[in-house]
């Protein structure tokens, strides 16, 4: 949702003509009852002195300016409308329709009265803030810089007024232009830290991540003992995949506010993301009767338990989660990784079934039940297959289903279409230690001796991937809650 909200209601008057007496007088005694907020009274006055001068152009505008103030929409259109040729060109009718048409949700005809009233008059600041609004509401955000910058001009504090510039200028493809904006802005020192957490959110909406970032980063500079500006530059951090930044970040924000559920959530994620687990599980356990409800948080500690190979624990947290949870496919997965890594291949195996028919569309579920089945024996191996084909069908750039696939192929003999699939796992994969060195094997079996020797030296060269880190036999798991 924007900043820059629909100005308030706008009401403007102009000098009336001179008027025949008994009408005058009624339309005096109009004025005075709007005054004190008589506007039914002032309504009653103003058709009676209609009745005697019907072509008065000044009664019927008046008419019009109660009816708005009586939320009478339309007839108060009507009265604006018969008043407009009466009186000729005038920015106040204009606006004043524009603002009704807007209430009608006419905002065709609403954007075609402000920008007639604009011709007449551009120097109207509520007039140009609700032709901006319009205008951005159909897209037209190049069309929308010329009223927002007469914005700027004529208030250059209205911090509502010059976010919305700023989201005019990145929406029209200006970059360079929103972004200076926003160090002019920041640099102006009239935005308060409500203000920048509006704009910085109202960037994010607009997934424009980096803005959002300067933003926050220079709140948190302005005002370094707010939470929620070191917690909001931490989760963007997160997205970001800047894991050790998004950490130190997070930290400061659950130290300045224990109590928060997101920050710690995100401190958790940013600690367990960037492998400081022994950190992750101090602060998760010092932290846990707080979220003793928070199931989120329950699993966080249960997937820093796993990485630290108590899996013991892990199963515990991770069976109530179960209980409390039924519905979540990620509990069932984790809790069949954990029974897995603990060597309970068929309760692993049972709750790998589970998240499967929870989440049919999770390709790595599949591949990590193939898996987990092919090292059972031949009996299972034509299951493994077709579990590891569907994982590939759902997601055919899975490099670790190619790998799994090519070792069943292998078993059955298909020597050439397990190369084909380790050939593509190496391609889109080249850091995959597991890949290179299955395929150094395939290519021995084939007497592809020169071949096999390259792709060893390969997989020499790389880092050996552990199996509490790169997950080989169920998978990487995001740290998302259930």
């Amino acid at each position: 949702m924007r900043l820059l909200a629909r100005a308030a209601v706008v009401l403007c008057g102009f000098t009336p003509i001179a008027l025949a007496q008994s009408p005058a007088a009624l339309l005096g005694q109009a004025e005075r009852d709007m005054t004190v907020g008589q506007y039914s009274r002032a309504e009653a006055e103003l058709l009676s002195a209609l009745r005697k001068d019907p072509q008065n152009g000044s009664l019927w505008f008046s008419l019009g300016v109660t009816r708005a103030q009586l939320k009478k929409t339309d007839p108060a259109i009507e009265a604006f409308e018969k008043a407009l040729p009466l009186i000729g060109e005038k920015a106040s009718v204009y606006f004043n329709l524009g603002l009704l048409y807007m209430e009608r949700n006419d905002l065709t005809r609403a954007e075609e009265a402000y920008g007639r009233g604009l011709a007449l008059d551009a120097s109207n600041g509520p007039a140009n803030q609700n032709y901006a609004l319009l205008l951005m509401q159909r897209g037209a955000f190049h069309e929308a810089l010329i009223p927002l910058e007469r914005l700027k001009e004529k208030r250059p504090d209205d911090v509502s007024a010059r976010a919305t510039l700023i989201e005019a200028y990145l929406k029209a493809g200006l970059k360079d232009k929103g972004e200076n904006e926003i160090d002019e802005l920041l640099s102006s020192h009239v935005v308060t830290l409500p203000q920048g957490l509006a704009l910085a959110r109202l960037l994010l909406a607009d997934r424009e991540t980096d803005p959002a970032q300067r933003v926050l980063e220079s709140l948190r500079s302005s005002w370094p003992i707010s939470a929620e500006a070191h917690g909001e530059l931490g989760l963007i951090l997160i997205e970001k995949e800047q894991f050790s930044d998004a950490a130190e970040e997070l930290g400061r924000a659950v130290r300045l506010d224990p109590g928060s559920v997101k920050y710690s959530l995100g401190f958790g994620e940013a600690l367990i993301s960037s492998e400081q687990y022994p950190a992750a599980l101090q602060f998760l356990l010092g932290a846990r009767k707080k979220f003793v409800n928070e199931p989120n948080f329950q699993y966080q500690l249960a997937f820093t338990d796993v990485c630290l190979q108590r899996f013991p624990e892990a199963v515990s947290l991770l069976e109530d989660l179960a209980r409390e949870r039924p519905d979540s496919a990620k509990v069932q997965f984790l809790l069949g990784g954990s029974y897995e890594l603990q060597g309970e291949l068929q309760k692993a195996e049972n709750h790998y079934r589970s998240a499967i028919q929870l989440a049919p569309q999770e390709p790595k579920y599949y591949r990590v039940l193939g898996s987990l089945l092919q090292k059972q024996g031949p009996e299972h191996l034509a299951e493994s297959i077709q579990l590891l084909r569907k994982a590939l069908a759902l997601d055919p750039t899975d490099a670790e289903s190619k790998i799994v696939l090519a070792r069943c192929l292998e078993k059955q003999g298909e020597l050439e279409e397990a190369a084909g699939l380790l050939e593509q796992a190496v391609a889109s994969d080249p850091a995959s230690r597991r890949a290179h060195s299955a395929l150094a094997e395939l290519y021995r079996r084939q007497k592809k001796l020169a071949q096999a020797e390259q792709e060893q030296l390969i997989a020499a060269k790389l880092e050996d991937q552990k199996i509490t880190k790169e997950w080989d036999i169920w998978g990487h798991q995001t740290t998302g809650g259930p």
